[in-house]
């Protein structure tokens, strides 16, 4: 623990004798994860909204990268940002902590499966509000019932919404039904129309490549990519999506750029969702951008890893909608949310190596209607 955390008790006394609102108020929900996690969440969080009652606002606190994906949420919707990572430095903890207190939340919940007792289940604790809802951390050999004891002093309400690998919408869908009382069918993973952003029109047929993907192991080679541009159409725009640091971190991937119809695409998420509204397909790897694309209702191909079989891609059949296609290689080992077994293959997991990229070749010289050979 660090040392920090161990001074919490100190501040809890403190912050005792801290003047707030008499009467709790507000709705606060917590997650700790990043822009990925988020557009997952977009597609649910109109049910988490309805917890505030009349006149009453709801607040996401999320990282400030996560907020970049605030266009996708509910209007009325209000955020508030915070630096998880920093909660580590007693000035901004307490600070945080602090700010959180005076608020005085009616209800706080916590949207994360995976939380850290040392940072947002103890910040849940110093705000101190008149309710509490999480879900039951997984189910991890290693001090799991240490870290289940350290949950129900946190939560109220601690909801237990069923085993590890499963789809994320299904599982927060799940949690909405328990804390709400209202069971309701899980929603399709796609944005209702009143949140879609207009489209931005380039003046071509474009198609988006999402190649990058913050576990390496996950990426197809950039020779494959590059056959996969000269399957397109050269009246075509193809925009390479990803954050400058991964061109960066992947310099090989600069190979894409010698073609003249290939442009890098590195704008922020916002804006990126109005090119993809404006595009005919987009093609990747298991990405935040991939993922927008799907939930603004892009025509999208997800060549995707095994390793998360069921615990993020494909999507469960319940919220899959007609516009994505997942292409996997179904193994027994599937599922191992990255623990592979098997020696990497030229950098990627083994159920990677082994996807059919000839076969996404010409599914893509086909959906574009021809393409260099």
């Amino acid at each position: 623990m660090k040392i920090a955390a161990l001074l919490d008790p100190v501040l809890r006394i403190y912050l005792r004798y801290k003047h707030r609102r008499k009467r709790a108020d507000g709705i606060l929900l917590v997650s700790s994860r990043g822009p990925a996690e988020m557009v997952f969440l977009s597609a649910v969080l109109s049910r988490f909204m309805r917890l505030g009652g009349l006149d009453e606002t709801v607040t996401l606190l999320c990282r400030p990268d996560a907020a970049g994906m605030s266009f996708l949420f509910p209007r009325l919707l209000k955020l508030r940002r915070l630096e998880f990572r920093r909660l580590d430095e007693l000035e901004y903890r307490w600070q945080a902590f602090t700010e959180l207190h005076a608020q005085h939340y009616r209800m706080i919940v916590s949207l994360d499966y995976v939380r850290e007792h040392d940072q947002d289940e103890a910040l849940i604790l110093a705000a101190d509000p008149a309710e509490t809802a999480g879900m039951v951390p997984p189910p991890y050999k290693r001090n799991y019932h240490q870290r289940l004891e350290e949950s129900e002093k946190v939560f109220d309400i601690l909801f237990d919404s069923g085993p590890l690998r499963q789809d994320k919408i299904l599982r927060w869908s799940k949690f909405a039904d328990e804390i709400l009382d209202d069971r309701q069918q899980p929603a399709l993973a796609l944005l209702p129309d009143s949140q879609l952003p207009a489209a931005e029109h380039l003046n071509a047929n474009v198609i988006v490549f999402f190649p990058f993907s913050g576990i390496k192991q996950r990426q197809i080679p950039a020779d494959i990519w590059r056959q996969m541009a000269e399957a397109v159409p050269e009246s075509w725009k193809i925009l390479v999506a990803g954050h400058r640091n991964d061109f960066d971190r992947n310099p090989e991937f600069m190979i894409l750029m010698s073609q003249p119809n290939v442009t890098m695409e590195t704008s922020g998420f916002e804006r990126l969702a109005s090119i993809l509204m404006g595009a005919r397909m987009a093609v990747g790897v298991d990405t935040a951008g991939l993922h927008l694309a799907v939930l603004l209702g892009i025509p999208t191909l997800c060549l995707a890893s095994a390793a998360y079989a069921g615990a993020g891609v494909p999507y469960d059949e319940m919220v899959a909608p007609d516009n994505v296609q997942f292409v996997y290689v179904p193994m027994d080992c599937q599922g191992c949310l990255g623990r592979c077994k098997f020696p990497l293959e030229n950098g990627m997991y083994k159920c990677v190596a082994e996807i059919d990229t000839s076969g996404v070749i010409d599914y893509i010289r086909a959906s574009t209607g021809g393409g260099v050979l």
